[in-house]
């Protein structure tokens, strides 16, 4: 009956150490750390975001909102919509991350 109090204080003793950790790893990322962590989600589920395509004006030619992943590809930035159709777009280009 010792040993399995034991073993549970071990196994206990060992979650705490393993989580103070890796909260310590996460909690001390440099801004390249987080910069390459957000990089990663994007290409695995993409990121929650609004691309919003302006004329030489200033004004609204086209609005998307999504989970997507954008490639900047020379002049042109693509992505895939909800509807799965393959946008690439150039121009004024502003996309906010939701």
């Amino acid at each position: 009956m010792n040993h399995t109090i034991v073993k549970k204080s071990a196994v206990f003793l060992f979650l705490i150490i393993f989580l103070s950790t890796l909260l310590f790893f996460v909690a001390g990322c440099t801004e390249r750390q987080r910069k390459n962590l957000k990089h990663f989600k994007s290409d695995i589920i993409g990121l929650k975001r609004k691309v919003t395509l302006y004329d030489c004006n200033g004004r609204v030619i086209k609005s998307w909102e999504g989970r997507f992943k954008i490639e900047v590809q020379g002049a042109y930035i693509s992505f895939i919509d909800d509807r799965g159709k393959d946008i690439k777009i150039s121009g004024t280009v502003v996309v906010e991350e939701l």
